[in-house]
């Protein structure tokens, strides 16, 4: 039987689906051979390198039964971030993992990891840095982003009732724009425009309808009196740090074709009985991956 054919669908408010398409888990571990030679990553390959980091969180936080492409991701922020940290610290890049509760000074609400990428642009070494959420999609739930949330009961880690963040990104093209981006691929680059779009979207969310001087705007404004810089200076007051789920051993991608290669040489000295035709490794970057680095 079809280990996804339980999964229990969820009804969104955005059309974006999860990023599905095959990666080469060679193709990943070239670029982290490469990393490791020359301490950078060439920045035409980072998108693919992050796809690959966002597949890895979403992947290893979903039951067994169901089918990561269709899941809300509920309540498992903490653990995506915690597993994206260690994966990247395992691979020798720099993290900082946050919780967007603290930036407004509520209760613990959501987990996010942010890593830094030294990339080559015009023959120099520059940092990028992405917010990566693989588990965005949670507050993109048809029942949880109505207008009438507002007058019903509490629910989850926000102490009042109101939409949840997807419900403001929708309000306008730009805030759609970015949700259906960040629900596809998991992860943003971080700048000052994409961070005031995506936190203004829990300023709102954690904003509930008693503190709205006008009642005509309850529901219907997105964007606040905060800057994209402020927002930034805020998060790096607060780190925080979960730990991986206890039996969950990560593996870099460069351990993984690692221990293929191991075990099929193995089996072919096996099969030969003559253990010295099979000595010389494979080189990663040349014979495994398709990639021109």
């Amino acid at each position: 039987m079809d280990r996804n054919s339980f999964t229990e669908k969820e009804e969104f408010i955005f059309d974006a689906e999860i990023y599905n398409e095959k990666i080469n888990i060679s193709d990943i571990a070239a670029l982290e051979s490469f990393y490791k030679k020359h301490n950078y990553l060439p920045n035409n390959y980072i998108n693919l390198f992050l796809n690959y980091i966002v597949y890895y969180a979403r992947y290893n936080i979903t039951p067994p039964l169901e089918n990561y492409w269709n899941s809300s991701f509920k309540a498992k922020c903490s653990t995506a971030a915690s597993i994206s940290d260690e994966l990247l610290t395992k691979m020798n890049f720099k993290t900082f993992e946050f919780n967007v509760g603290n930036i407004f000074g509520d209760t613990q609400i959501h987990q996010l990891c942010i890593v830094y990428i030294p990339t080559m642009v015009d023959g120099k070494i520059i940092n990028k840095s992405f917010i990566l959420d693989p588990t965005f999609r949670q507050f993109c739930i048809k029942e949880e982003n109505r207008f009438e949330r507002y007058f019903e009961e509490k629910r989850y880690a926000v102490k009042m009732a109101s939409p949840h963040p997807g419900y403001f990104l929708k309000l306008y093209d730009k805030g759609t724009t970015f949700a259906n981006n960040l629900i596809k691929y998991g992860y943003f680059e971080v700048n000052n425009d994409n961070i005031k779009t995506y936190f203004d979207s829990f300023y709102f969310y954690l904003k509930n309808k008693e503190s709205y001087e006008d009642q005509n705007k309850v529901g219907k404004e997105y964007i606040s009196p905060i800057k994209g810089e402020d927002y930034l200076k805020e998060i790096f007051k607060h780190p925080t740090d979960w730990k991986i789920p206890s039996g969950l051993k990560i593996k870099t991608p460069l351990e993984m074709v690692e221990e293929e290669q191991k075990k099929l040489k193995n089996r072919l000295k096996y099969f030969f009985l003559h253990q010295d035709q099979f000595t010389s490794d494979l080189d990663l970057e040349e014979k495994n991956s398709n990639l021109k680095i």
